[in-house]
This record gives C-alpha cells, sequence and structure tokens, in this order.
C-alpha cells in the first residue's frame, strides 16, 4: 500500500468512526439521561427538602447525574491534554497499544511476553486484593470474619460435600444401612449412593484447596485466573490497554468479588470458560487466514498445523472442564464461537481437509475424555453413564424445579412422598410472562453486579454503534454469547441468586464490551480532537467502580459490595451461631444432633455431614419425613447410634436440649 493510499484509509477510517461513535455516543448518553431524569424524579418526590438530594443518593444515578452536569466541561476544550508527553507517558502508550502480533522476530517475540507479563501481574495483584477484601471483612454480631464462616447456600455445603468424597478417592459412599432418611442433605443424592447431585467439576477443583486446610482459596485463585484470562482476551481482540481495562472491570466488579468467595460453581466454571475464549479467539485469529469472517485489523498469516492445534486442544480443556462444572452455562457461553468454528470447517473443509481435522481432532479430545469422566461419575452413583446424579435429584425431590415452561403443572404426575415439599412449592409455574420478567430481571441484575447500569447501557449503544466496521470482528461473538447465555436459561422459572446468577458468566463478557467501547472512545477522541472527552469516560467507568465498591457517607451509605456481603453473611452467621452452639452446649460427644427445622424457612438446612458419617458430632434431621413422627424418629435414631448422645435443636427458638445420654 502507498503512502496516500495508507493515508486516504486512515481518513476514511477516521470518517466512519467519527460517525458511528459519534451517534453511538448521543444515543448512548440521551437514553441514559433519560433514566437518570427519571430515577431523580422519582426520588425527588420522595425527599423532604433540596437537602436531602445531596445526602441520600441513588447509586445507579445521582452520581451520573453530577457526570453528565459535567460533560460539557470536557466535550468543548479541543486543545491537548499534555503539550508535551514525557518519556515515561509515551512508554506506557506504546505498551498499551501492544496486541498479539507487536513482535519482530524471536527476541521481539520474548519481550513482548515479558511486557504481557507486567499486565497480568497488575491484573492477579488487584484481583487478588479484592478478594481478600471481602474474605476479611468483619460481620457484625459473629467476631469473625466473611472468610472464617461457614457456607451460606445449601449448593456450597453439596459442593463440599463432593470434595470431601473425592479427598477419600471415591465417587460416593453408601447411604447408612440403618437411617439413612435422617442424614438427607439438601442437594445430595441418598439412594444407597451418598453423594452430590452437582457435576464433578467443581468438587474436583475445590478438593485440593479443601485438603490444604482452606477450601475458600479455591475460589479465590479462580477469581484470580479468570482476571488473567479476562485480560488476555482483551489483549488477543485488540491490545494490553484494552486487556487491562477488561480485567480490571472484573476484578473491581461485586458480584464476582461476592461469588469469589464463596464456595459455588461460577469461579471454577469461569476459569474454565475464560481459558476457552483466550485460546478461542486466538485459534479464529489463526483460522481467518483461510477466508470466511475477516478482520478489519487482522493479516494473513503463515498458519501451520502447529499452531492451530494448541489453542484448539487448549479451548477444548477449558470448555470441557467448564461443562463438567456448569454444561448449560458452559454451552450458552460457548455456542457462538462453536458455530463459527463449525461454519469455517464446513467452508474449508475440501481445501484445507488437514487442517480442518486438525482443529476438530484439538477441540473434541478434552471434550471427549469431559463427557467420559462425567459418564464414569454418573454409572457410578446412578447407575447409568447417562443419567446425572443432577436429574435423579431433582427428579426425586424437587420435581416443579425442572427446566422448561409449565414446570409445576408437568411435575404433577412425578410427585411422590420423596418430595421436598416446603422447598419444592418453592418453584412458580414459567410461563411467557414470567420469563419476560425474568430475562429483564437477569439482564438488569448483570449490569448492576458487574459494572453498573449507567456505563454499561452507554457501552453497549457505542459498541452497537461502532463495532461492525471499526473493530475486529471477533467482538460480535463476545455479545453472541452474553445473548446465548441468557437464551439458554429462559426456560428456567427462577431468576437466580440476586437475580443473576444463572447467567453469571456473562458479566466478565460485560466487562469485555465496556473495554471495547472505551477502545472507540479513545479513537473517537482523538479523530474529533476532542482529547477530553477520554479523561470524562475514564471518570465514568472509575465513578462505577467506585459506587460499586466504596460506601461514600453521608452521600449514600452503602456500596453495591457492602450490600451483598451482608445479604450473603445473614445465613452464614445463622450456621456459625449454630456451630458455635455446640461447641458450647453439645459437651457429651461422640453426639448426634436431631434438627427440628423452621418450616417457615426454606432456605436454612443445618443437616450437614462428612459423607463417611464417621464424625465425632453428627447432624440429623427430625423427623426423617412428614409422614414419620418425631418420636419414631428419635427412637429409631437412639437405637441405630446407641454410643451417641442424642441432642435436640429447634431452629425455631434457637434452643439446645440433650435427650439422651450414651448408653453405658
Amino acid at each position: 500500500m502507498t503512502a496516500d493510499a495508507h493515508q486516504e484509509s486512515s481518513a476514511e477510517y477516521d470518517r466512519r468512526l467519527q460517525k458511528r461513535v459519534g451517534v453511538g455516543l448521543l444515543v448512548g448518553l440521551l437514553v441514559c439521561l433519560g433514566l437518570i431524569l427519571w430515577a431523580e424524579s422519582q426520588r425527588a418526590s420522595e425527599l423532604e427538602s433540596t437537602v436531602d438530594w445531596l445526602f441520600d443518593m441513588n447509586v445507579d444515578s445521582s452520581p451520573f447525574a453530577i457526570l453528565f452536569l459535567l460533560l460539557p466541561l470536557f466535550w468543548l476544550p479541543r486543545s491537548p491534554i499534555l503539550a508535551h508527553s514525557p518519556g515515561w507517558l509515551r512508554a506506557i502508550e506504546a505498551w498499551l497499544a501492544e496486541g498479539p502480533q507487536s513482535s519482530a522476530g524471536l527476541a521481539g517475540t520474548w519481550r513482548v511476553r515479558l511486557r504481557t507479563l507486567i499486565g497480568v501481574l497488575i491484573i492477579a495483584a488487584v484481583s487478588t486484593t479484592t478478594c481478600l477484601r471481602v474474605a476479611s471483612t468483619e460481620i457484625n454480631g459473629t467476631g469473625k470474619s466473611f472468610a472464617e464462616l461457614p457456607p451460606g447456600f445449601h449448593d456450597e455445603f453439596s459442593y463440599q460435600f463432593q470434595a470431601e468424597t473425592y479427598l477419600a478417592g471415591r465417587f460416593s459412599f453408601p447411604s447408612h444401612p440403618d437411617v439413612p432418611r435422617l442424614f438427607d442433605q439438601m442437594h445430595v443424592l441418598n439412594e444407597g449412593h451418598f453423594a452430590s447431585r452437582y457435576f464433578p467439576g467443581t468438587g474436583a477443583w475445590f478438593a485440593p484447596f479443601l485438603a490444604a486446610g482452606n477450601i475458600y482459596a479455591g475460589a479465590w485463585v479462580a477469581t484470580v485466573l479468570t482476571c488473567v484470562f479476562i485480560f488476555l482476551s482483551g489483549r488477543e481482540l485488540a491490545c494490553n490497554g484494552v486487556g487491562l481495562i477488561a480485567g480490571l472491570l472484573v476484578a473491581v466488579s461485586p458480584g464476582i468479588d461476592l461469588f469469589g468467595n464463596t464456595l459455588l460453581a461460577h469461579q471454577p466454571t469461569l476459569v474454565g470458560l475464560g481459558l476457552f475464549l483466550w485460546q478461542s479467539l486466538k485459534l479464529i485469529r489463526q483460522l481467518r487466514s483461510y477466508g470466511w469472517l475477516g478482520s478489519s485489523a487482522a493479516s494473513p498469516q503463515n498458519t501451520t498445523l502447529l499452531t492451530t492445534l494448541i489453542p484448539a486442544f487448549l479451548s477444548g480443556i477449558g470448555l470441557g472442564f467448564a461443562m463438567l462444572c456448569r454444561p448449560m452455562s458452559a454451552a450458552g457461553f460457548a455456542l457462538p464461537f462453536g458455530i463459527w468454528i463449525a461454519t469455517w470447517g464446513l467452508r474449508q473443509f475440501r481445501t484445507q481437509f488437514q487442517l480442518v481435522m486438525t482443529v476438530a481432532a484439538g477441540m473434541a479430545l478434552p471434550l471427549v475424555l469431559a463427557f467420559g469422566v462425567l459418564g464414569t461419575a454418573n454409572s457410578a452413583i446412578t447407575g447409568s453413564a447417562t443419567r446425572t446424579p443432577y436429574q435423579l435429584y431433582t427428579e426425586l425431590f424437587t420435581p416443579r424445579h425442572m427446566y422448561g415452561f409449565h414446570n409445576v403443572e408437568r411435575a404433577q404426575p412425578l410427585l411422590t412422598g420423596r418430595v421436598l415439599e416446603n422447598y419444592d412449592r418453592w418453584a412458580e409455574n414459567l410461563d411467557g410472562a414470567l420469563a419476560a420478567t425474568n430475562v429483564w430481571h437477569r439482564l438488569l441484575a448483570s449490569w448492576q453486579w458487574t459494572l453498573g447500569i449507567v456505563a454499561l447501557l452507554l457501552s453497549l449503544s457505542v459498541f452497537a454503534a461502532g463495532g461492525r466496521r471499526l473493530l475486529d470482528t471477533r467482538w460480535w461473538l463476545i455479545l453472541a454469547g452474553i445473548v446465548s447465555l441468557h437464551v439458554a436459561h429462559i426456560p428456567y422459572w427462577y431468576d437466580g441468586i440476586l437475580h443473576w446468577h444463572y447467567v453469571f458468566e456473562s458479566g466478565v463478557l460485560w466487562c469485555l464490551l465496556a473495554a471495547a467501547a472505551t477502545l472507540l472512545v479513545v479513537r473517537y477522541s482523538r479523530a474529533a480532537d476532542r482529547r477530553w472527552l477520554t479523561v470524562w469516560w475514564l471518570l465514568l467507568l472509575a465513578t462505577s467502580a467506585t459506587l460499586n465498591q466504596v460506601a461514600v457517607h453521608p452521600f449514600w451509605g452503602a456500596s453495591r459490595l457492602e450490600v451483598g456481603i451482608n445479604q450473603f453473611a445473614f445465613p452464614r452467621a445463622r450456621y456459625e451461631f449454630f456451630r458455635q452452639l455446640l461447641d458450647r452446649h453439645a459437651t457429651e460427644r461422640p453426639a448426634l444432633v436431631l434438627v427440628r427445622h423452621d418450616s417457615d424457612d426454606r432456605h436454612l438446612d443445618f443437616v450437614s455431614n462428612h459423607p463417611s458419617l464417621a464424625g465425632n458430632l453428627l447432624i440429623g434431621r427430625l423427623p426423617v419425613d412428614r409422614h414419620t413422627s418425631e418420636e419414631d424418629t428419635a427412637r429409631a435414631a437412639g437405637n441405630a447410634f446407641p454410643d451417641r448422645a442424642i441432642y435436640l435443636f429447634d431452629a425455631k427458638t434457637g434452643q439446645l436440649a440433650l435427650l439422651r445420654r450414651p448408653a453405658s
């Protein structure tokens, strides 16, 4: 390309940039301004005086109203931010602009890798800090930090149960031979095989951390790795700067930090999906040399079998592990990438047969191994390689919670005496109206618990307007992944923990889109000679992150992260009270504590034991089901455990009583 042609191309790009991104910014600003004015008018109507407006802010709108008022001060000036950039600043700018193809020969490649490591270390440090900040938060009334408390969700106890089972070298333990129903545990099968209902990946991830003495560290490490993979994905899509913004936004997202301190499956799933995302994007860059879905930034490369086999294999490993943790989420997240690669393979099958088969084999082998592991675990627990413990548990205990529309109606023929009636009746019958409401709740909450409504709505507007002709076309797979993940969960009646956990994995994709929008705004501000607009945009992102992480008294009393910590800590504090009560007053050991649960509280269940049922203290339920009396249950428990003291804990009153000392 000649110099004149290059200048023409650059001028045309700048023209499109100003037109498209300018429209996206204008539309996004108007929409966000309308939402802010509506929210503020609602708030103003409830306040007694104008002064209260400053000291009782709505974190989703009030600070952004101020930021929007300041926008003209950043829009009008056309003077440069700095008259002369110092050398160190130019070096940082060069590093931020460096991408996956910024190397010249072997020496250049190693220098690029070393500089990439800087970004990895920055992201890892920030992510570690935010995770440990949540973990060390003091929880009122307990005298302990968040990470020192027991888990709070039924699912967490089941995943811990699974990790304990794997550390014993087993897929399951046998149910108790005499009183199996006494130890029925939420989300744990107890039909001859005593095993977690969940898919095996999560327990396998947490098992080594449990063995090392801190199971929560498994969630911290997974969160840090996820942030690093998002940095590398953003770098693969554009440059270090985009990767750094995306990784930092994930690291300071309140939802990511919260779930990064739980024993739920989301963080291990994100590790697999993060690896899959990074390597799939790299693979697609290699494959585009052979045509179809070209890129505005990529040039033909000398693609070899090895350069495609490695990312194909690693992406298969990531996806395979994610599917062993949360198969529905993994499939929804990965579907657009799979469609792209499959379509490319069909188009190139005749002309690039060897390459197509290399890619297919590289991705398929880890997936086949993952399904082999799943089939083996299924067979060991349910007796069938194709019948999952999750499926069996749903059929037996919570049929109304099944996947699909009209779930409550479809569950009627499946109701038996084993159904957990109180918990099962929590389910609502899914119809079109409820599905639409759930989609809205999930979308809104996914914005709130990642970066914020205003910042992400504005980012989406900029991306939608400018992404088609101005960014690498792989960015559209990121947006497609968000849509696909939401669509996959439409046929489920519950919107999720914090109204979004079923589409939790979309949070990292939203952060990537915000980073893409940032890149477009930076380019636009330069092309339009409005460089101060970049400062305003970065203030927008910083404001959103600050609102999520920090309370600023007296303007707002709690950050979104603090609100989430308090919600998650409530059941943890209740379980801690139970644990301390037993430590102080259940002094006759060995002991069996029979729990009379509160029928009005379906979300606390105190029955949780080591899968071997060999502990010094066992917890059982009283009664074992709605057809058996408490007296019969206590009698059967005493006969089965004559060498144990028997206690009764009433969950409604919080009282513990000794029923029987061990037989002499």
